[in-house]
């Protein structure tokens, strides 16, 4: 599924964006009228008191409300972390980060990325990042057992499918017993109103910040919650806001990753790598000579029947999914289809034991509160058929990428559903690669629309984030915006800094 984060970093060189190559879809009207969302409703803004830690980092924890109806209630301790600006004589203020997931802990992220960020960014913001609710450092949940639980048998089997649906709700029992009433307040809206006392904690009257994956859904809704309170905004790798949420009318009964389309995007993805292989020839990609889809076709057939060498469909299907979150794992990819090429041709036989991704426990918590996902699990087999038809490689795992929050023991009746448009005072910037397995770019064209006021900048490259997919031109564009507020044109475009093969 999407969100993982990669092992890339933002670098900046002084490069123009291209003209715009194509708009955003007719955006709808702002709603001015809409009624406004609980916010923090009078809960006291924390008081940080940092120290020294990891090497030039300064640390602090945050005292914020588990539930913001009772805003002085029962509290929880957030980790946050801080690389101080180098030029505070000249500090524009805090730039908060979130790296995606859910579930990833900022406090480590940033620890890892701060350092590499664009020296102007550095030296006129403190670069800030939180462990969200209920992860890491701030009061992480407790699922005793779960995590060693993996979905026992195949949904499309009919004498397994119990032990399967069973099985995906285990963590969800688990998280129940070992965290209690905790697990129904960490949706995003809870984290999103967390991120508004840090930034008042700060001394920011606005807010500056940067989402990746995930964390553009946490930014969308952030800017929808306090729109008002809004400087700045990228969205990296962006999430369609309404399919993440609710769905469009007729979309009720389709789990997230449906909705949002991940299969079509990752077998664009892989074609381009088809035509990429073939380019570079067998020198540098082992896959190339032939036909590459005719190939690739057999190699599926070939699994249908059965493992070999241990390769099964649903390994090769992961493998894949990893190697078009980074193109730089492409080569690699090309032996792994190569050795699996038969030697005569191999009938397609009935997949029967599809990809079903599992999650960590700390993604699961956040993204079965914030996401309808249809509860009757009757619903998926004939999904499950439609979707094998219309994308027969990489169909079936986006039905059952949400198992594990069918029956989710917690719902959090504070999360935000919409409008997604409310009037801003500044432009949000949204950044995407022209082909993202994860996020697809179809999806920020969807939130760029959704949002109003959403400038879309392209990236020609492949996998997912800018983090995955560096390219300098877009860094250029991102700390200009920062910096200045100037948002490059709305459907411009980036190259990326490397191709694949090369």
């Amino acid at each position: 599924m999407r969100r993982a984060l990669a092992a890339a970093a933002l670098l900046l060189a002084a490069s123009a964006c291209s003209a715009p190559a194509a708009t955003t879809p007719a955006v709808p009207a702002a709603r001015a009228d809409a009624p406004p969302a609980m916010g923090t409703n009078g809960a006291t803004v924390p008081a940080l008191s940092w120290a020294p830690c990891h090497g030039g980092f300064q640390c602090s924890s945050a005292s914020v409300p588990l539930s913001y109806r009772e805003p002085h209630g029962a509290q929880v301790a957030l980790a946050v972390i801080k690389l101080p600006a180098t030029d505070p004589a000249h500090r524009i203020g805090s730039l908060f980060f979130n790296f995606g997931g859910p579930g990833s802990d900022g406090v480590g992220e940033l620890t890892r990325f701060g350092a590499r960020y664009p020296a102007e960014l550095r030296a006129w913001f403190d670069l800030v990042s939180f462990d969200p609710r209920g992860i890491g450092g701030s009061a992480a949940i407790h699922c005793p057992g779960a995590e060693d639980v993996h979905p026992d048998g195949s949904p499309l089997r009919p004498e397994q499918s119990a032990a399967f649906w069973s099985a995906s709700a285990a963590p969800g029992k688990a998280c129940a017993a070992g965290t209690g009433a905790e697990l129904a307040h960490l949706s995003t809206a809870n984290v999103a109103r967390d991120l508004d006392l840090l930034r008042q904690a700060v001394g920011d009257q606005e807010l500056n910040y940067y989402g990746y994956s995930y964390g553009t859904y946490l930014g969308g809704t952030y800017a929808n919650l306090f729109p008002g309170r809004l400087r700045a905004m990228t969205l990296d790798g962006t999430l369609d806001l309404v399919a993440n949420s609710t769905g469009k009318p007729g979309q009720e009964h389709e789990p997230v990753d449906v909705r949002a389309d991940v299969a079509t995007a990752q077998q664009q993805e892989l074609e381009q790598f088809f035509a990429a292989c073939s380019a570079a020839g067998p020198s540098n990609c082992a896959f190339a000579g032939g036909d590459p889809k005719a190939k690739f076709a057999a190699v599926f057939a070939r699994l249908s029947h059965g493992p070999v060498g241990g390769v099964t469909t649903a390994s090769l299907l992961q493998t894949i999914e990893s190697a078009l979150y980074q193109s730089g794992r492409w080569k690699r990819l090309g032996q792994t289809l190569a050795a699996l090429v038969p030697s005569s041709a191999v009938a397609q036989a009935p997949v029967l034991d599809p990809y079903t991704p599992v999650h960590s426990t700390g993604f699961l918590a956040v993204q079965c509160l914030d996401s309808d996902v249809p509860q009757q699990t009757a619903d998926y087999l004939p999904l499950a058929a439609a979707e094998e038809k219309r994308q027969p490689y990489f169909g079936l795992a986006p039905v059952f990428s949400l198992a594990q929050c069918v029956n989710w023991p917690a719902r959090d009746e504070d999360r935000y559903t919409g409008p997604w448009n409310r009037p801003r005072p500044h432009p949000i910037l949204v950044l995407n690669n022209r082909y993202d397995p994860a996020t697809p770019l179809a999806n920020a064209q969807a939130t760029a629309a959704e949002l109003g006021d959403g400038k879309l900048l392209v990236v020609d490259g492949f996998g997912h984030t800018s983090l995955d997919v560096h390219s300098a031109c877009a860094s250029a564009a991102v700390a200009r915006y920062f910096i200045d507020l100037t948002p490059p044109a709305d459907g411009a475009t980036c190259a990326p800094d490397t191709v694949p093969f090369s």
